[in-house]
């Protein structure tokens, strides 16, 4: 041991079952002063240098988690095509995400710096009876080290649950945005408010594992108190991908249901995919259901081989594949917004003037009257602007002269050319109107129609 200024002090070890606080287990280094003694003297002046490097890199590495973020280009590339205007909803949702899940990846990272928690071991003879004690160095997960684990467990779940509850609200604004039956929008909420509280329940239910259980009163880490406390966060986990599925799937049945139209026109899935919000939504749900059965199975063998048989080391854990469901959704939400914009689906304002059923204009000498879209803002919420003219997206008329021209041999480029020709002789016709693209800012309220565009 080559010094001795920066030596801790005995009073930063609980040893001998000494009752401490859950604060002292916290900001404790071990519960074995000795085997701290002895890990010092071992050292040479190479390791510790070593171990200073490790500090150095681990803050780093840590500080640089956010860039790591499996979202974070993602995140950026929405950002940019929504210009940095977060004003809207959809960006301070993304933002929310990405704040708080990167947070989480941080303090996640920070707890590599606590490697170390020096402890005691059992040993055990040939007939597995504890014959002495000896020394632990190592903290080779989370939950041999009190403070790590109050960081990355606790404080880390928290933020990781918080920022995932957040994104989860997307689906929901989406449907409520398109949506024009209002009532069936109760169900979204009721299974949103199902899959936010499963995600509540499992941040909650990481802080009744206290740091003053990790130790038993002999120093020795407490695997079995550790094993029953993953036993429910298992099943934690499978009930927030069953109320995933099911949130997604109410979803979709409401879009389908409001969007029946367009639902039921006779174009590929790929064409529905590019096009509708609720084929994106399908897509997310198939993957979690089709991986469903496996991580049902694993959870049920893991508890039926502890509980019949007392097996803590069987590694039945697929992490991976858990983290794949739990993240499609996500993905979804960017692949969602950038072919929404591609489709001009938020175009920043540009609207087209609908005539109501009963007006038509002329173009090259046809007349045309446009049928009122069925995900169309009521004529109540905005009559004293526009009397008799309904207000939709550009790409929802695209949408709606696509699903017309099915099946009827229309060449779709005559039919786009169309589109650009009424758009320009309503706004001429209409140029002193006030439109709902403006509507914002005459009242101050948002739209349904626009309220992710806001």
């Amino acid at each position: 041991m080559n010094s001795n200024s920066n030596l801790l002090s005995r009073d930063s070890f609980i040893e001998n079952g000494k009752k401490a606080s859950n604060l002292e287990w916290i900001f404790s280094r071990g519960t074995n002063y000795t085997c701290y003694l002895e890990y010092l003297s071992s050292l040479d002046n190479e390791t510790i240098l070593n171990n200073k490097i490790d500090v150095i890199r681990t803050i780093i590495y840590a500080l640089h988690r956010p860039l790591q973020f499996t979202f974070f280009y993602w995140t950026m590339l929405i950002f940019i095509l929504h210009k940095f205007n977060f004003r809207k909803p959809v960006m301070k949702i993304i933002l929310a995400h990405f704040i708080l899940r990167s947070m989480g990846n941080v303090v996640d990272k920070f707890g590599g710096l606590m490697v170390r928690y020096y402890a005691n071991e059992e040993i055990y003879d040939n007939n597995n009876r504890i014959i002495g004690y000896k020394c632990r160095y190592d903290s080779s997960n989370p939950e041999r080290h009190p403070l790590r684990w109050f960081l990355t467990r606790q404080i880390g779940c928290t933020l990781w649950c918080v920022g995932e509850i957040i994104a989860d609200w997307y689906p929901l604004i989406r449907t409520k945005a398109l949506a024009w039956d209002k009532k069936s929008i109760l169900l979204v909420y009721f299974t949103c408010g199902m899959f936010n509280l499963s995600k509540v329940i499992l941040f909650v239910y990481h802080y009744t594992l206290f740091p003053s259980e990790l130790y038993n009163d002999k120093g020795v880490y407490n695997q079995l108190r550790v094993d029953s406390f993953y036993l429910p966060y298992w099943i934690i986990q499978l009930l927030i991908i069953y109320s995933s599925v099911i949130y997604d799937f109410s979803v979709y049945y409401v879009l389908k249901k409001n969007l029946s139209e367009m639902s039921s026109a006779k174009i590929g899935f790929i064409k529905k995919f590019k096009t509708l919000s609720q084929y994106r939504i399908l897509v997310s749900t198939f993957i979690c259901f089709a991986f469903l059965p496996i991580i049902s199975i694993t959870i049920i063998f893991k508890i039926y081989y502890f509980k019949s048989y007392g097996y803590h080391k069987l590694n039945f854990s697929f992490d991976e594949i858990r983290l794949s469901i739990n993240n499609v959704q996500y993905y979804m939400i960017f692949i969602d917004q950038i072919l929404l914009l591609r489709n001009g689906n938020e175009d920043f304002g540009r609207v087209v003037t609908m005539p109501s059923s009963n007006d038509s204009f002329s173009n090259n000498n046809d007349s045309k009257s446009i049928p009122t879209y069925p995900g169309s803002i009521p004529r109540s919420q905005y009559d004293s602007l526009n009397r008799s003219q309904y207000n939709v997206s550009i790409n929802d008329c695209v949408e709606l002269m696509n699903y017309k021209s099915i099946g009827n041999d229309v060449n779709m480029m005559d039919l786009n050319r169309d589109l650009i020709n009424l758009n320009e002789e309503v706004e001429h016709r209409n140029s002193n109107n006030r439109t709902l693209a403006n509507y914002d800012n005459y009242n101050g309220i948002k739209s349904e129609w626009n309220y992710l565009n806001k």
